[in-house]
């Protein structure tokens, strides 16, 4: 087969015998069930990721049994090179976004790792590669004795931050002090704070006041009763689900049959995004709040209940996701 290049990745057939398979990220090792799902969908599925140098499958450890199952000597793969930590945040990345998802001891166990290897990355960096959220990797850290706190942590953007608003108002304040002819977009580049905070650290100074603002007071809670509306607990800002979506739509198990086609269409028609939100927030009126409310909170109700049995029987399913 003729190679080809995608997204960094060599596109090749590979030999079934050559390939070695260790170092899988899942600690309950195969799954029979999804490997027979795997044997029984419409072939040819998507190309595994393995490790050129060495042949060692990172991604799709199900499909490459299937394959051997099926009676099958090549395989499509992409090849990539990489250091060892790279390619293990890659096996972990590419199973928590489609496919078999990684268990979520799995997750918090790749995430301790990649706390080890990368003890400068911050919560959110590290939450993306493991799909956990950044409070649930903020939780890891304090729990790993090994890894304290650091001053600073490494975003996404490969900029070092300070861990906290008053670390990054001193240091703020001493490349003001050092560099008063400096930009206030200069400073808070550097410092990874927006523009109006140097302002207001500037200000401070000026004034002879510390850079760091006192902690607000919490105000006293009031015995009043909260009016009906407020009943159910704020969910704060709409969340941008296109992602999860994406994923579903790429999963070969739901493309390649008529009940996962189905279910995508379904999916997309009643997935609520922002920009969605946003339109009733400007075309409900005002004598139709309440029924609305009352409609969105029943909703929501309904996939809780959905999430829950889902998370309560996973194995009851019929295991048809790539892996």
């Amino acid at each position: 087969m003729s190679e080809s290049v995608h997204s960094n990745r060599v596109l090749t057939s590979v030999s079934l015998a050559s390939l070695v398979f260790e170092g899988s990220v899942r600690s309950e090792g195969q799954n029979s069930d999804h490997i027979q799902a795997m044997v029984e969908a419409e072939w040819p599925l998507p190309p595994i990721l393995i490790h050129g140098p060495t042949m060692r499958i990172i991604d799709g450890f199900h499909r490459a049994v299937a394959a051997q199952i099926k009676g099958l000597t090549l395989i499509d793969a992409y090849l990539v090179d990489a250091a060892d930590d790279e390619i293990f945040m890659l096996a972990v990345r590419e199973n928590v976004t489609h496919g078999l998802p990684l268990s979520l001891s799995d997750r918090r166990a790749a995430a301790t790792r990649i706390l080890s290897s990368h003890p400068t990355w911050s919560d959110r960096s590290i939450g993306s590669v493991t799909g956990l959220s950044d409070k649930t990797v903020a939780g890891i850290r304090r729990a790993t004795a090994d890894h304290p706190q650091l001053q600073h942590r490494l975003g996404r953007d490969g900029r070092n931050r300070p861990t906290s608003p008053a670390a990054a108002r001193q240091l703020a304040a001493e490349l003001i002090q050092h560099h008063p002819e400096a930009s206030l977009r200069d400073i808070a580049q550097q410092v990874g704070v927006s523009p109006s905070t140097v302002r207001d650290v500037r200000l401070r100074l000026s004034r002879g006041q510390s850079p760091v603002r006192p902690p607000r007071a919490v105000p006293a809670l009031r015995d009043e009763p909260t009016p009906n509306r407020s009943k159910a607990t704020a969910p704060g800002a709409p969340i941008d689900i296109t992602t999860i979506l994406t994923v579903l739509s790429r999963d070969p198990a739901l493309r390649m049959n008529t009940n996962g086609r189905e279910l995508i269409r379904w999916l997309h028609a009643h997935a609520v995004n922002p920009d969605e939100a946003q339109r009733i927030f400007s075309a409900i009126p005002p004598h139709c709040a309440d029924h609305l409310v009352e409609l969105a909170q029943r909703c929501a109700t309904n996939w809780a209940c959905i999430a829950e049995s889902l998370a309560a029987a996973p194995s009851k399913l019929t295991t048809t996701a790539v892996s």
